[in-house]
């Protein structure tokens, strides 16, 4: 092969540290979901229930910064910046699923 078959045509693979971050990713958004969905009243909007409630509110909040100091203190190998970047991505490709 020449040398811009090796550079751009070949196979895309995630390395494991990416991959990683995407299963923490996908482990946080299933876990605030669920926690979600056992608290809040409101309605759902493209699949995901809303609070109806400050106080809905502030539990859905809280839980979701505990899971992700959590996730930060359990995986220190991640920043948290890549983390949340992380599920930023998996949150986005939800809304456009």
């Amino acid at each position: 092969m020449n040398r811009f078959t090796d550079l751009h045509m070949c196979d895309f693979t995630a390395s494991e540290h990416a991959q990683h971050l995407h299963s923490l990713a996908e482990q946080y958004v299933r876990e605030t979901e669920a926690y979600d969905r056992s608290v809040c009243t409101g309605p759902t909007v493209r699949g995901e229930i809303l609070p109806a409630s400050r106080r809905e509110f502030a539990l859905v909040n809280s839980h979701a910064r505990e899971l992700l100091d959590s996730l930060c203190q359990r995986h220190p190998q991640h920043r948290r910046r890549e983390i949340r970047r992380a599920i930023q991505t998996i949150d986005r490709r939800l809304v456009h699923a």
